[in-house]
């Protein structure tokens, strides 16, 4: 079954009442949340981090301890067949670097779903270009900037779940947004 299924699930099936966040523990696969591509809170956080990848340009160039992370965009070639129309992923990469005499960015997968795995692994780095990100994060110890498709995400969950994915993603105090 396609990752895609799996977090979309089947609607007919009941569920169960969980009383543990699914947040609240690392994961063996990557926790992947499905949000429509139309809903406006994600378009809004695709466009505000087009907006600021300078500011996330300038976070990668700063030397330090800090995670740079990256929102990439991954066409599903079984999937996309099997439908007969294109389906993505969007996968989060770290440790970016930005690679001035290019001007390419690169990052390493450090999760990926079991449906990838023929075409990456964790731990390979790509390159890319500042249009192909979806949206960025830095992590300093906690304080984080960017995140805004996380934000987004974040603002649709139970205060439980609100709390923990914040525990999650590593996230002590959001920035404020630019």
């Amino acid at each position: 079954m396609s990752w895609f299924k799996r977090i979309l699930g089947n609607a007919s099936e009941p569920t169960k009442p969980e009383s543990k966040s699914r947040f609240a523990e690392r994961q063996s696969e990557p926790m992947l949340v499905a949000v429509p591509n139309q809903e406006q809170d994600l378009l809004e956080a695709y466009r505000k981090a087009s907006e600021t990848i300078e500011e996330f340009k300038q976070h990668v160039l700063t030397p330090g301890e800090h995670y740079c992370s990256v929102k990439l965009r991954f066409r599903d070639p079984d999937l996309s067949e099997e439908l007969g129309e294109d389906r993505f992923a969007y996968l989060w990469l770290t440790a970016t670097a930005f690679h001035e005499e290019e001007n390419l960015y690169s990052a390493a997968f450090f999760e990926v779903p079991d449906e990838f795995q023929e075409w990456h692994k964790v731990g390979q780095r790509i390159a890319f270009e500042a249009e192909d990100v979806f949206d960025w994060m830095v992590n300093y110890d906690g304080y984080v900037h960017g995140g805004f498709t996380l934000r987004a995400v974040k603002k649709h969950l139970s205060a439980e779940d609100q709390a923990s994915h914040d525990e999650y993603v590593g996230v002590r105090e959001w920035a404020p947004i630019p």
